[in-house]
């Protein structure tokens, strides 16, 4: 009986499959089935899982309908054998001392979850970047290495813990206890997988060593495409929000995820394909939570987020796609604006191209201040005039309606 399972979902992948495969195959724990399920494939990457099979009876190989990264995980989910759990993607690969290391760290400190080190590397650049701490683990403090700590001490940066699935090993009897699956036939899976399992157990630990090498920006990969599939964001929100609301830092850290969420919303719906916009727009009307601010605090969000807060009530309130972005427009302007005039003292450069523009402010010419949602221009101390951002008035009174309720509620 194997040790480890190894689940790797394929589809479309025969440039990058080879690279994955090899580094499994390779791993200095041999004790291993690799479970590659291969979502549909219409490329040569079936073709090359028979090779591979064909040489290492450790691979298994199973064929299904094309339905998502979700599907295919949850299909290996329900054939692995193994006493420990972990996925790769077939387009990534990992270190040959990956599973060694983590399934000793595991064994030693009988833990549930473990947690390694990412380094991203970037297809277009064809280098390694490990600037991004979300991947890094540099959240995590020295105090959590070589032991078990429960999720409730991680609260204080707690969206900031990475919830890829493929830098961890699992218990697979832990994941049987919850019966934990990706959410079939949406992209995004990752955040509610994790959380459903992360709110779940009190023993998780790192492995600070990078051991996985996540591959980004490359050509074909859905995240990079946009497209209808966008529109699972919303659901995707909203099983994460289900999962942190039973959890026993709830009230910590909602505002936090609101915040976060409210951002990845508006984002995906800025990269969706155009005719879908306005379905985007009435799916999200249909998630109440998220305009209710008797859960989540109004004050914080609009002190922490009033931009993408503003376009976050755009999105469900307009379905008119120029004003949305003509809003979009002004508002990032008067952020440029604010940081031309206040990021220095006296001289501004401006390239565009070769051409360099060198601008020097002159107080006696000419003024800028934002105060009250508006900007106020004064020139020549003569011509004085004002642009006026807020909300729309629907937004304003809903947001005040939501401002009487938490404080009337003591919230």
């Amino acid at each position: 009986m194997p040790e480890i399972t190894v689940i790797v979902p394929v589809y479309n992948v025969e440039k990058y499959l080879g690279k994955c495969l090899d580094s499994i195959l390779s791993q200095s724990f041999s004790n291993i089935e690799i479970i590659c399920v291969n979502d549909g494939s219409t490329d040569n990457s079936r073709k090359i899982l028979q090779d591979y099979k064909n040489k290492d009876s450790r691979i298994i190989i199973l064929d299904k309908k094309n339905g998502g990264l979700s599907s295919a995980r949850n299909a290996g989910l329900n054939i692995a054998r193994g006493k420990y759990i972990s996925f790769v993607d077939s387009d990534d690969w990992i270190e040959n001392d990956m599973l060694e290391l983590m399934y000793s760290s595991m064994e030693n400190l009988n833990t549930d979850i473990s947690i390694c080190q990412v380094h991203q590397f970037d297809e277009s650049k064809q280098k390694i970047d490990d600037s991004n701490p979300y991947y890094t683990l540099e959240y995590f403090n020295s105090s959590f290495d070589n032991r078990s700590f429960s999720y409730l001490e991680t609260k204080s940066f707690i969206m900031d813990v990475c919830v890829m699935a493929w830098n961890k090993l699992y218990r697979r009897s832990f994941l049987d206890s919850l019966n934990a699956r990706f959410p079939d036939g949406k992209i995004f899976e990752d955040g509610p997988f994790f959380f459903s399992i992360f709110f779940n157990t009190k023993k998780v630990n790192i492995v600070r060593k990078f051991l996985y090498n996540y591959r980004i920006n490359r050509k074909g990969s859905i995240i990079e495409k946009g497209g209808r599939q966008f529109l699972d964001i919303i659901d995707v929100v909203e099983l994460m929000f289900n999962e942190i609301k039973n959890s026993d830092c709830f009230d910590e850290i909602k505002n936090e995820f609101y915040r976060r969420k409210i951002n990845d919303i508006v984002y995906r719906y800025d990269l969706v394909d155009i005719f879908c916009k306005k379905k985007f727009s009435k799916k999200l009307k249909e998630k109440t939570f998220l305009f209710d601010f008797n859960i989540f605090d109004y004050n914080y969000i609009c002190e922490n987020s009033p931009v993408t807060l503003r376009s976050l009530y755009e999105i469900k309130n307009k379905s008119n796609i120029f004003s949305y972005y003509l809003n979009k427009f002004k508002i990032k302007m008067m952020y440029k604006i604010m940081q031309i005039l206040y990021t220095e003292e006296n001289i501004y450069y401006f390239k565009y191209r070769k051409l360099i523009i060198r601008i020097k402010k002159r107080a006696n010419l000419y003024d800028i201040w934002y105060e009250n949602d508006r900007i106020y221009v004064i020139l020549f101390n003569i011509i004085k005039f004002n642009f006026k951002f807020e909300y729309s008035k629907l937004e304003r009174s809903n947001n005040e309606n939501a401002r009487n309720n938490s404080n009337s509620t003591g919230i």
